[in-house]
């Protein structure tokens, strides 16, 4: 369906099997929806309009065996083209929340969200202006380094918040930022890139 072995194993994988072709169907109407979206404004880069399943809704969708409970709340921060948080709502999490401060992006968000019945929460606001909210999760992809999401978020977390971020080569920069009286840090080796990781992040 999707001409992606890896992508269609690994939802099967880590899907109940009454499920998996569902979630294949609606990765594919998500797909159609990105490419042709992607055409008036950017939401990715056009050199990865070639390898979308592997470089975004594989590296995505990777995080769900990391997320421990598909009922609690989770934040995707700086959620733009809705990576990851629109894969891991396809995926099951039930209590997804996107945060996206450019207007034309959260009508796309919207769009997709109606389209595939995802019940997401979208907020067309910049992080830092949440009031009001806490999330169990906080992911975020390509949206900033690891200690200013720490800054934007510090508001919106609790203690037994976990951070959960893809990360490329640099990861090892932005760790050296963290805090490490404060939290816990946790590596998972990605299934997309040799060169890079997913870190998880929780209050000690």
């Amino acid at each position: 369906m999707l001409y992606n072995r890896n992508l269609e194993e690994f939802i099967i994988n880590i899907s109940p099997s009454n499920e998996s072709k569902v979630i294949l169907e609606k990765i594919m109407t998500y797909k159609e929806m990105l490419i042709d979206e992607n055409k008036r404004i950017n939401l990715i880069s056009k050199t990865t309009l070639d390898d979308i399943n592997n470089r975004h809704f594989l590296d995505s969708v990777q995080l769900m065996p990391i997320i421990n409970s598909k009922n609690q709340s989770l934040l995707d921060v700086g959620s733009g083209a809705g990576l990851p948080g629109i894969m891991l709502a396809i995926a099951g999490c039930k209590n997804v929340n996107l945060v996206e401060k450019q207007g034309k992006k959260c009508e796309f968000l919207k769009k997709v969200n109606d389209k595939l019945e995802l019940n997401m929460n979208i907020l067309n606001s910049r992080v830092e202006e949440i009031k009001g909210k806490n999330f169990n999760f906080i992911v975020a992809r390509a949206f900033a380094k690891i200690d200013k999401i720490l800054f934007l978020t510090k508001n919106i977390s609790h203690k037994n918040t976990k951070y959960i971020f893809l990360k490329g080569k640099t990861f090892l920069e932005e760790i050296k930022l963290i805090n490490i009286t404060k939290f816990n840090i946790k590596y998972f080796d990605s299934i997309t890139s040799s060169e890079s990781k997913i870190i998880e992040l929780s209050y000690k």
